[in-house]
């Protein structure tokens, strides 16, 4: 998202379960009836310097629960900081159409606690908020829209370095691709309603600890994701949605993903 100039702030809290123990890409019982839980709420600072270029911060607060065998564990604190910049390589406006394509790079910086103890012991980096490691990645993304409706697609690749424990989780590879219409539409500044459609397949390598491959990591998924979009004003947009797993596939045997909520506003200035 680049703005041609100004400051953009938004805050976005995503909720999610994992509670369904898969080996491969079949369920399995989980003697231990393991549940985590994550919530992580954002506050993201965008600054447009031009119309084709932008650089953002993304604060993160973190809180993980697990739930095993009758005890819990859980932890918060702050997670990962992520610096980034946004430029716009192609635009083109119409009359009533226009395209775009841009890329992104950036940095995952470790600010995030990984030393949290529950019951005395050290949680896993699973649970920890951050992770503790210097985390690289890039993405480039288009847009085609016309009339009311819009089309997007991103590529997105992280790649993870060691960090806490000597974990080095699976370098992170993500394609999306979306269409959106705006179904209700008010003369401006009236408010528009919109709804998003997007799906996402996502793939996360094989981690390693201490130099050692862990077994049970390594993951291929593909999500539906519904949104829907709403500007009271044209300084201000809201966002809610879910994320729907409809295939995963698992290394090993892991807690798959439930259905993810989030929700999102964000005021221009």
């Amino acid at each position: 998202m680049l703005f041609e100039t100004g400051f953009r702030v938004s805050v976005t809290h995503l909720h999610k379960t994992k509670d369904d123990l898969f080996d491969g890409s079949s369920t399995i019982t989980d003697p231990f009836a393991r549940k985590l839980t994550e919530d992580r709420s954002v506050l993201g600072i965008d600054y447009g310097l031009d119309r084709d270029f932008g650089v953002s911060v993304l604060v993160p607060w973190v809180r993980r629960e697990l739930e095993s065998g009758g005890t819990k564990f859980n932890a918060s604190g702050p997670g990962d900081l992520a610096l980034l910049g946004k430029y716009r390589l192609l635009r083109h406006e119409g009359q009533a159409s226009g395209y775009g394509v841009a890329l992104v790079g950036g940095l995952e910086v470790p600010t995030g606690e990984t030393d949290e103890v529950d019951q005395g012991l050290l949680l896993a980096p699973s649970l920890q908020p951050g992770t503790g490691a210097w985390n690289p990645f890039a993405a480039i993304s288009g847009t085609y829209g016309v009339d009311r409706a819009r089309f997007d697609a991103t590529v997105f690749y992280k790649m993870n370095t060691e960090g806490a424990q000597q974990l080095e989780s699976g370098d992170f590879l993500s394609v999306s691709v979306a269409a959106a219409y705006r179904f209700l539409h008010f003369k401006y500044p009236g408010p528009t309603f919109g709804a998003r459609l997007g799906l996402q397949w996502r793939h996360e390598g094989r981690a390693t600890s201490a130099g050692v491959r862990v077994a049970n990591s390594g993951a291929d998924e593909l999500l539906l994701n519904p949104a829907l979009s709403i500007h009271p004003i044209p300084s201000m947009d809201l966002n809610l949605g879910v994320r729907i797993p409809i295939l995963q596939d698992y290394q090993g045997q892991q807690l798959g993903r439930g259905t993810d909520y989030f929700a999102a506003v964000g005021i221009r200035f």
